[in-house]
């Protein structure tokens, strides 16, 4: 076995095939495969949801949709608010879940086509998570401008005297941390989820042909790891959503800090590598 071409990889998704002059990558045919599922799935337990509880596999829907809401609730501190951007949320959170386990399938990153992995987890592509992260900062400035009005928007970084020079420097530096904080989530999770491809492909290869047992406790384990990824990501940004969309009065006495989420995540992420 040549080690070093086995072992090629890419922080960016590798292009599969083009669409009228759009190139199509691997983690995008994968994401939308997700996506897919994720609206079917989403329909299907909306049809069989039912208001007292029963057996059905909808009921898994259900506690995904009041786990991420109960979660939003108790950051928040205010259920009104938390079901407000639920959707949001919840969409959040089960497209990079389903992404993570949908890494770990049989031929994901082993079926080739034009000598190029054919699937590839978006969460895997640090374009993918970049993408991501910066589509979630966004929409969370939306919501922040819908919910404090512009006026007080701009407040929240230059507080109501811009024009002092000290008051300019923090507001500069609170912009420039929204940037920060769009690296922190593309990073964190990108790294984590690529960490745990690259251990499956090492342990399998040193195993040879023992590889469907020897690789089975680490699957195991990414699918756990999975999960935490998924939560921690949607954890900071229901942070940042707080932070962003309080009200000047509000910030600190229900919103908890920047620093104190990131050591929470740090110390609730499994090393997978």
């Amino acid at each position: 076995m040549n080690f070093a071409t086995e072992f090629h990889f890419s922080l960016h998704a590798e292009d599969v095939f083009t669409i009228g002059g759009v190139t199509i990558t691997n983690s995008m045919l994968l994401g939308l495969l997700a996506s897919i599922f994720l609206v079917t799935t989403f329909v299907w337990a909306a049809k069989r949801i039912k208001k007292r509880p029963t057996k059905s596999p909808a009921t898994l829907v259900e506690l995904v949709v009041e786990g991420v809401t109960g979660l939003a609730a108790q950051v928040m501190g205010d259920r009104k608010k938390a079901v407000k951007y639920a959707p949001y949320l919840i969409t959040l959170f089960s497209f990079i879940l389903i992404n993570n386990w949908f890494s770990l399938l049989p031929g994901v990153g082993s079926i080739k086509y034009h000598g190029e992995p054919l699937l590839r987890a978006w969460t895997a592509d640090l374009t993918g998570t970049l993408a991501l992260s910066i589509c979630t900062i966004f929409i969370i400035q939306v919501y922040a401008v819908r919910e404090l009005k512009p006026k007080k928007y701009a407040q929240h970084y230059f507080t109501n005297k811009p024009w002092n020079p000290i008051n300019l420097f923090v507001g500069f530096l609170e912009v420039l941390g929204e940037f920060t904080r769009i690296a922190s989530l593309a990073l964190r999770l990108f790294g984590n989820v690529l960490a745990g491809e690259v251990l499956l492909l090492v342990i399998s290869a040193i195993t040879s042909y023992l590889a469907p047992l020897s690789t089975l406790p680490f699957i195991l384990m990414e699918f756990f790891v999975g999960f935490i990824q998924a939560f921690v990501f949607t954890m900071l940004v229901i942070v940042y959503l707080t932070l962003a969309t309080s009200h000047h009065d509000e910030e600190h006495e229900s919103s908890p800090s920047h620093s104190e989420v990131d050591n929470l995540a740090a110390e609730r992420s499994p090393s997978s590598g």
